[in-house]
């Protein structure tokens, strides 16, 4: 008999004195994708976004493209309620998770600009009027940090003036459209490398994270200021990108869909979400907390660590009372 199908529900992480590690426990649940099966096109291409309503947005666009359905009438809308999902997700972090993580008052302020249409007001709460930080030379960013001239400058000032580069560092290969495809057409137990997929990959070639990133590598810090640099991106209007079918560009990474339509009806329904690799066995989280230094500043770091890799279901840590991040 076929096992059912299932999906990480949440991640359990537990610093293990005896092994110098991390315990990591992981609680599967029903695939929600079953929920699917049996529908015709149009039918399930409504419910995925609601059964899925993390990026809502993305998951509508590659269900419609995976069923073969017309994935947007317009593709420079589709794009920017996508983008606007990106831009809630890390402004969400940056905003209050990171400030209210390091004992700081989250930034009510900024948060209330989301509601509205003015980008620059937006962009200026972020990091100051006029201030392109993508295209920052470090020795700029050295000094937006020193004179902090907002919230969300102070939060990284002091990750910045705290965390070690090697704290938490880990580095993999970039998820690509062309490898998701691929793997969501292979069983359902075929993952395959590791990859990892996000925010640092996207904004890696601007001039400000190249930099960090040859200086450095893909440390706590970076991931962080990767996640402010890709928010500000965002801002701009874009059409919906032209990837392969089924494929999306969610907050957190690539997503991935694949339908099975036989006579008119979903036979087969595939997913695979961001943190299908950023949270997979020996994958990016896993590694990221075997880099962290034992001991007490492990209770500070590791909730800023889970942030940086934003994954898309809860993970616990076990001297945490709630979930580090949702």
């Amino acid at each position: 008999m076929m096992r059912p199908a299932t999906m990480l529900r949440r991640l359990t992480l537990a610093p293990d004195a005896r092994a110098g590690g991390w315990r990591v426990a992981r609680e599967e649940g029903p695939d929600p994708a079953a929920a699917l099966i049996g529908l015709t096109p149009e039918a399930a291409a409504r419910l995925a976004p609601l059964v899925f309503n993390l990026c809502g947005a993305a998951h509508a666009f590659a269900a419609r493209s995976a069923l073969g359905l017309p994935a947007a009438a317009d593709a420079e809308a589709k794009g920017r309620e996508m983008a606007r999902e990106t831009v809630r997700d890390h402004a969400l972090a940056l905003l209050h998770t990171l400030p209210v993580a390091l004992g700081m008052a989250p930034d009510r302020a900024a948060l209330g600009l989301l509601a509205q249409a003015d980008t620059g007001a937006f962009h200026a709460a972020l990091v100051g009027d006029g201030s392109d930080l993508a295209a920052f030379t470090p020795a700029e960013l050295d000094a937006w940090l020193a004179e902090a001239p907002t919230a969300t400058a102070c939060v990284l000032a002091l990750i910045r003036r705290d965390a070690d580069p090697a704290e938490g560092r880990a580095d993999l290969p970039e998820l690509s459209a062309e490898t998701l495809a691929a793997t969501l057409a292979r069983p359902a137990a075929a993952i395959g490398s590791h990859r990892e997929t996000g925010a640092l990959g996207r904004v890696a070639a601007t001039p400000l994270l190249s930099a960090l990133l040859a200086s450095e590598g893909p440390s706590l810090f970076v991931r962080l200021l990767a996640r402010l640099a890709d928010c500000l991106a965002h801002l701009t209007p874009r059409p919906a990108p032209a990837l392969p079918a089924g494929i999306a560009p969610a907050a957190r990474g690539l997503l991935g869909h694949r339908a099975d339509v036989v006579e008119g009806r979903v036979a087969a329904y595939r997913i695979l979400s961001p943190s299908a690799w950023n949270l997979a066995p020996g994958g990016l989280l896993e590694r990221g907390f075997a880099a962290l230094s034992p001991g007490a500043r492990t209770r500070w770091l590791a909730p800023l660590l889970v942030c940086a890799i934003n994954p898309c279901v809860p993970v616990t840590l076990s001297f945490a009372t709630e979930p580090a991040y949702a």
